[in-house]
C-alpha cells in the first residue's frame, strides 16, 4: 500500500482553485503540485488546502488528520505556509456534525510583528509535533509571509521586517525547509525573482491579472519541491 503524502495550504495548493479574474476557466480539470509530487514520489496524495487559508488552518488540518489516521501510513507531510496576516476560525451548526471553516484575509487585531511571531510559533509547534511522533516532514513558505503588508517605503520597511523575523527565537529553531525557502523567502519568490532560468517565470502564473500558478506553474512547483526534498 502506498504511503500518504499529506499536504495543506492556501489557494496556491488547493485542488479546487477558482479564479476571480477568470471565472470561465475550470481549474479543477488538472492536478495541482501536491498530486503531481505524489506521483513522482509514488505516494497517495491527501490535499487539505483551501483558498484563503491562513497558517493556523494549515497546521490544524494536518494535525487533525494525523490524529485520526494510522501514523505509520504517512510517508511525508508538507505544510505550504501562507501569509501571516490571515485569520482562520470555525463556526458550528446544529444541523451539521462538522464545523465550517472561515477565512479573513486580514486579522482585525494585532500588527505585522505580532502576526509574524504568531506564524513562526505555529511553524515551530507543528515541527515539535512531527518530531515527537517521528513523522517525516518538510516545510515550505509557499507565498510571502509579510511582504504584502508593506505599502510605504518598501525596501526600508522590508529590511526592518526581515531583521525582526530572523531575530525571533522561533525563527532560529525552524528546520526542514525546502530548497531556498525560509520564513522570509517564499517559494513564489524563488520561482520568480530568484530563479536563474528567467524564461520559466512566464510559465508560472495564470495571467498578468492572476498570479496563482498555471498548470505549468504547478508542474514547476512540483519539480522544485521534488528536487529539494
Amino acid at each position: 500500500m502506498k504511503k500518504i503524502l499529506l499536504v495543506s495550504g492556501c489557494s496556491f495548493t488547493t485542488r479546487n482553485y477558482q479564479s476571480h479574474h477568470h471565472p470561465e476557466i475550470d481549474f479543477t480539470s488538472y492536478d495541482k503540485w501536491p498530486e503531481m509530487l505524489a506521483e513522482k514520489l509514488n505516494m497517495q496524495c491527501v490535499n487539505l488546502a483551501k483558498s484563503g487559508a491562513g497558517n493556523e488552518f494549515i497546521s490544524n488540518t494536518i494535525i487533525d488528520y494525523i490524529e485520526t489516521t494510522d501514523k505509520s501510513k504517512i510517508g511525508l507531510v508538507i505544510p505550504a505556509w501562507s501569509q501571516c496576516r490571515r485569520r482562520d476560525y470555525q463556526t458550528y451548526s446544529t444541523r451539521s456534525k462538522s464545523p465550517s471553516c472561515k477565512f479573513e484575509m486580514y486579522d482585525l487585531f494585532g500588527d505585522t510583528r505580532y502576526w509574524i511571531r504568531k506564524s513562526l510559533k505555529t511553524y515551530y509547534f507543528f515541527q515539535i509535533y512531527c518530531d515527537y511522533y517521528k513523522i517525516p516532514y518538510k516545510q515550505v513558505q509557499m507565498i510571502e509571509l509579510f511582504k504584502d503588508n508593506i505599502k510605504i517605503d518598501f525596501n526600508e520597511e522590508k529590511k526592518e521586517m526581515d531583521d525582526f523575523t530572523v531575530d525571533e527565537m522561533y525563527y532560529k529553531k525552524l528546520k526542514n525547509f525546502i530548497g531556498e525557502t525560509s520564513g522570509i523567502l517564499s517559494l513564489e519568490d524563488v520561482l520568480t525573482s530568484n530563479r536563474k532560468d528567467k524564461e520559466k517565470i512566464k510559465e508560472f502564473s495564470i495571467s498578468s491579472e492572476d498570479s496563482h500558478p498555471s498548470k505549468n506553474g504547478h508542474r514547476l512547483l512540483a519539480e522544485y519541491i521534488y528536487e529539494n526534498i
